[in-house]
C-alpha cells in the first residue's frame, strides 16, 4: 500500500522560536492508495488523514465551498483532470471529522504520473499541498503534453470561449473572462452554482511545477473566509476570473461549472494558454 507524508509550513506564533505545546507549525498529509499502485482503469480507493507536525488529527477542519477537503488528479500529460470529495461518496461522520479521515473511490484513465493536490481551510486559512502519484497498467500517458494554445473549449453541449481584458504579466493580477453559448449558439444564462461558488478553475503550469484553485471574481472576494458562501453574482453568459500568475510560460486551465438544467453535471472547459515574458 502506497503511504505518502507532504507537509505545509505555517509561520511559528512565537517571538522566541518556540511555538509552544499545542501550536500547529506544520500540517501534513498522509495518503495511501489500495491498490498500490493504481492501475490504470480499475477502480481504487484513495485514503488521506490531515494531522499536524506531530501527528494530531486536525479536528477543526473548517468546510470550504461545501467539502471538507478537496482532491484534484491531474495526468503529467494534462490530458486528465478530477476534482474529488470524500463527500461525493459518503456521508462524513463524527470520526471521519476528529481523525481528519477521508475516502473515496478514484479510477485513473492512464498510466503514469499524476500530480495531487489537495485543498482545506483551518482556522481561517485557505491551505493547499501537493505530491505526485504513480499509476500501473496500460495505457500509458503520452511522452509529453500538447501545449497547442486554444481559446475555444466544449462541454457537454456548452461552448466557452476565453479572452483577456489585457495580457497576462508574469506577477501581477491577470484579468480574463469565458463567454458561454450552447449548441445554437445561444447565449446561456442558466448557471447554477457548483460547490459552493459560479464556477471553479484549476491553473497550471505546463510541468505542474505550480497550481492554483480559484474562482469566478467578484469584488471582495478575497476577504471571503472559510465556511461563508460565496453569493452567486453570475448566471451567464459571462464568467470573469482574476489571478496573479507567477512566471512566463505555458499554463492549462480547467474551468468548472453547471446549470440549472443539470445541476449534478459539470461542465469542465479545458484551456491552454501562454503567458509571455
Amino acid at each position: 500500500m502506497l503511504l505518502l507524508s507532504l507537509a505545509c509550513a505555517t509561520p511559528a506564533p512565537s517571538d522566541t522560536g518556540d511555538p509552544g505545546v499545542g501550536v500547529i507549525t506544520d500540517y501534513v498529509v498522509d495518503f495511501q492508495t489500495e491498490p498500490d499502485p493504481l492501475v490504470a482503469g480499475e477502480a481504487g480507493t484513495f485514503h488521506f488523514q490531515i494531522t499536524d507536525q506531530d501527528g494530531a488529527p486536525i479536528e477543526d477542519l473548517q468546510t470550504t465551498h461545501e467539502r471538507m477537503a478537496h482532491v484534484q488528479f491531474v495526468s503529467g500529460d494534462l490530458t486528465s483532470f478530477q476534482h474529488l470529495h470524500h463527500e461525493d461518496y459518503a456521508p462524513l461522520t463524527g470520526e471521519d471529522l476528529r481523525d481528519a479521515d477521508f475516502e473515496f473511490p478514484v479510477t485513473v484513465p492512464l498510466a503514469g504520473d499524476y500530480r495531487v493536490v489537495f485543498d482545506f481551510a483551518h482556522l481561517n486559512a485557505y491551505l493547499a499541498e501537493s505530491a505526485w502519484l504513480t499509476a500501473a497498467g496500460s495505457p500509458a500517458q503520452a511522452a509529453a503534453p500538447d501545449l497547442t494554445p486554444n481559446d475555444v473549449a466544449t462541454d457537454h453541449g456548452v461552448t466557452g470561449t476565453l479572452t483577456w481584458d489585457a495580457p497576462a504579466v508574469p506577477g501581477y493580477e491577470a484579468s480574463f473572462s469565458v463567454h458561454l453559448v450552447d449548441e445554437a449558439g445561444v447565449d446561456v444564462t442558466d448557471l447554477v452554482q457548483y460547490l459552493g461558488a459560479d464556477a471553479h478553475a484549476f491553473l497550471t503550469t505546463s510541468d505542474l511545477a505550480w497550481t492554483a484553485h480559484t474562482h469566478a471574481w467578484f469584488p471582495d472576494m478575497e476577504n471571503v473566509a472559510p465556511g461563508h458562501p460565496m453569493p452567486q453574482v453570475y448566471v451567464g453568459p459571462d464568467l470573469p476570473f482574476h489571478y496573479v500568475l507567477p512566471a512566463p510560460g505555458t499554463y492549462k486551465a480547467w474551468i468548472q461549472l453547471t446549470r440549472g438544467s443539470a445541476p449534478d453535471v459539470p461542465i469542465v472547459l479545458v484551456y491552454t494558454f501562454v503567458v509571455a515574458g
